[in-house]
């Protein structure tokens, strides 16, 4: 949700009771400064920012974490990466470290380096997929290696009744995209929004030719644009600040939760429904 993420959303989700979560990818450092001190100025409740080091901002992945260092936001969640060096770093500046992983084996490497949480990513989840296996016979089998750090489940969750069923299984709680892609408050543009909302489940699909920033072939899910245009290869999210044309023929960024999303509402208002 890099670039979508933003201090507005952020602080609202963590102001009506959930952790809300800044988008780091491809933010200069000074713009992660930024963004947590504007989202400092709108909330005391905790809150987080997302880390990818395929997906940084201009001045690269290192930058990005000495200003997370510097400014101690409540947790630093991470992604695709090997975060063996990182985590400790975290712990010492007193920053919770969440992980996101596809697979047992990368589970128990987060757990052995450190990791305060893990998330357990479905491949059913949107944007970039590092997972392999459905949600359903991930998470249990996640579960049972964890131990007592608490693990977090991700992919297609747009509902209270997704969220209870994930909790049933043992998750400590739902990592949540999409749905918030589709709120007042997200930078997404409007054209990304109103797409999520006439997609239903079957359409979205998962590939892996090419997406902003990263390299060729890292598998992503997204919805298809209805135009027929080349762009249609090109994975991405659209934000405020993009054209139009962009916004309309891109494949864009969502999950396979998205046949649940019917409207545009303000994010705690999503937070309520959804808790």
């Amino acid at each position: 949700m890099g670039g979508v993420a933003g201090p507005d959303l952020a602080a609202t989700v963590s102001n009506a009771g959930g952790l809300g979560h800044l988008g780091g990818i491809r933010r200069s450092a000074e713009d992660v400064r930024t963004w947590i001190r504007q989202t400092r100025e709108l909330t005391d409740r905790p809150f987080g920012i997302n880390l990818v080091p395929k997906g940084p901002g201009p001045d690269g992945f290192e930058a990005q974490l000495a200003v997370v260092l510097e400014e101690k936001p409540k947790v630093l969640s991470l992604f695709w990466g090997d975060f063996s060096k990182v985590i400790p770093r975290a712990r010492d500046a007193g920053i919770v470290t969440m992980v996101q992983v596809g697979s047992v084996e990368e589970a128990c490497k987060a757990v052995g380096d450190g990791a305060d949480i893990v998330i357990a990513q479905g491949i059913e989840s949107g944007g970039h997929v590092r997972g392999t296996l459905g949600l359903m016979s991930f998470l249990p089998a996640l579960l049972r290696v964890a131990g007592s750090v608490p693990v977090l489940a991700a992919g297609g969750i747009a509902s209270r009744e997704g969220i209870n069923i994930v909790l049933d299984l043992g998750a400590a709680g739902a990592w949540i995209g999409t749905r918030f892609v589709a709120t007042t408050e997200s930078l997404a543009h409007d054209i990304y929004k109103k797409r999520l909302i006439d997609a239903g489940t079957d359409d979205t699909v998962h590939n892996h030719f090419y997406s902003y920033g990263w390299p060729i072939g890292t598998p992503y899910r997204v919805i298809r644009p209805n135009k027929k245009s080349l762009l249609k290869w090109v994975a991405g999210g659209a934000r405020r600040v993009d054209n139009n044309t962009h916004a309309e023929r891109i494949s864009l960024y969502a999950g396979q939760g998205v046949g649940l999303i019917d409207n545009i509402l303000p994010a705690a208002e999503v937070v309520r429904e959804l808790s």
